[in-house]
């Protein structure tokens, strides 16, 4: 295709309106996802919120790692599939989808770009927040980004000196409150950007507007329903994850390296060379807010693909909005972005697909299976139990705290006093494990290579209640342990109620 042809085809696709774009993406992902399957946390997350849904004491029946937050925005979707009768994945990735659809859309009339810019932006913004995350799509950060992009966009519009109308700073402040208490780490996004409208207007009314009451309110209405609802997470939960959780960080090394990190200063070094050291307002201002997310995430040190997708998102939009200026490097700048993008959607979409496991748990289990799993992976459970139609019998996703125990304990520095408490904390968690397979009796217990049946066999009350357990095949790492009633010899078979 010649220089002249590629021109006439751009010029062709920017005569298609923004709601087409950002319609045939919204598509795309939709069918990219029918082909794919959500990940192990937004799996256990959905989970979480149907046992909520039914009764269960978020806390207490049922442990989730994060705040109320992280169970408390699946809950709708879950609630809407049972009404409507049908699949709460399917359900979670039509409703995200549309929420970044109207995300877009208010970001749009708060911005409101010049007409010959407005499909790119549309493009790159549908792009970003529908097919770029992939296996991460409906993860929380994927939500927290999407609720907080208008208030992002209504930000750049104080820097420039515009006044936005009440209502939109109102709709924008709410969808950053949203974000904030998903992730409160996620401030730091918002808060550069806000720094940079006080220094340039020499003001501090733009740090003072309707936006910023409107979260405000929502946090502290969220914190008020924490405190009241579920005080079991700051009595119960939060101390055992700063026991446990929060001291175990990955590597400098691998934060610094990984892609967290490493494509938003790619894309920032890529978008300074195309506006030539000075990036028009809005890129500046998305580059800010990328690298305010990467602190973010460096700053919960777990390094999860999850906890980077925002920054590698406004990165990718940092270029978008100054390809839009005019006389930009069109050609070379979209180029290097889409190679950019190409390795960015590449690295969110290694979620091991377990089909292997899911068959075995089909062919040796009764329909709709009762699951439990000794590992300290997550995801060798979910998505595998909503797979196979079963149900997952445990009160805790995997043995976390045995997991996160072990690092800890492993430190020869560490304090007698958290020595102790350390370990107190691992043991109940295998005596949490030994209780919900004698009072749950599930159908099939998931034995992971680590820790593996050496672990069953060093803790009493674990080696007790799998004694009617025998294994029954290994699909790689992980043995399938079924239930056996006392005249039956074949462990291959499912013991009856």
């Amino acid at each position: 295709m010649t220089a002249a042809n590629l021109s006439l085809a751009f010029r062709r696709f920017g005569a298609w309106s923004p709601a087409y774009w950002v319609g045939m993406l919204a598509l795309f992902a939709l069918a990219q996802q029918a082909a794919s399957s959500l990940n192990c946390d937004v799996s256990w997350l959905i989970t979480t919120a149907e046992r909520v849904l039914d009764g269960a004491k978020l806390y207490r029946d049922i442990e989730e790692v994060n705040p109320p937050a992280s169970v408390l925005i699946y809950m709708p979707f879950v609630a809407l599939a049972r009404e409507l009768g049908l699949h709460p994945e399917a359900v979670t990735v039509v409703m995200v989808a549309a929420l970044a659809v109207l995300s877009i859309y208010i970001s749009g009339r708060i911005f409101y770009p010049l007409p010959a810019t407005r499909w790119r932006l549309a493009a790159f913004a549908a792009f970003a927040l529908l097919v770029l995350p992939v296996d991460q799509f409906a993860q929380r950060e994927h939500i927290a980004l999407i609720a907080g992009l208008p208030m992002l966009t209504l930000l750049v519009t104080r820097i420039e000196g515009r006044m936005p109308g009440l209502h939109h700073a109102w709709t924008a402040g709410l969808g950053g409150g949203i974000m904030v208490a998903i992730k409160p780490h996620l401030l730091l996004a918002l808060l550069p950007v806000a720094g940079w409208a006080v220094v340039r207007q020499r003001s501090i009314r733009p740090a003072l507007g309707g936006e910023w009451i409107a979260l405000m309110l929502v946090c502290i209405g969220y914190t008020a329903i924490v405190w009241l609802v579920f005080p079991s997470y700051f009595d119960h939960m939060l101390p055992l994850l700063r026991l446990v959780y929060l001291p175990n960080r990955d590597s400098w090394m691998h934060l610094l390296t990984g892609s967290m990190v490493l494509i938003p200063a790619f894309a920032a070094a890529l978008t300074f060379r195309i506006a030539h050291g000075y990036p028009t307002v809005p890129a500046g201002a998305a580059l800010l807010a990328s690298c305010g997310f990467a602190v973010a995430g460096l700053i919960q040190g777990k390094g999860y693909l999850n906890h980077g997708y925002p920054a590698v998102a406004m990165a990718l939009l940092a270029i978008a909005l100054e390809l839009s200026r005019p006389g930009a490097a069109w050609r070379f700048g979209t180029l290097c972005w889409a190679l950019l993008a190409l390795a960015s959607t590449f690295s969110y979409a290694q979620v091991a697909k377990p089909y292997a496991l899911r068959d075995a748990v089909l062919r040796l289990g009764p329909p709709h299976p009762k699951l439990l799993g000794i590992s300290f992976d997550f995801g060798l459970g979910h998505p595998l139990t909503r797979w196979v139609a079963g149900r997952w019998v445990g009160r805790r996703g995997s043995l976390w705290v045995t997991g996160s125990s072990r690092q800890q304990l492993g430190d020869p520095s560490l304090a007698p006093a958290q020595r102790a408490a350390v370990a107190r904390a691992a043991a109940e968690d295998a005596a949490m494990l030994a209780d919900d397979i004698l009072r749950n009796q599930p159908d099939i217990v998931l034995v992971d290579a680590e820790p593996g049946s050496a672990w069953i066999a060093r803790h009493p009350g674990v080696r007790s209640a799998m004694q009617s357990y025998r294994p029954a095949t290994h699909i790689g790492a992980v043995t399938l342990w079924v239930r056996q009633c006392a005249d039956k010899q074949d462990v291959s078979r499912h013991c009856p109620q």
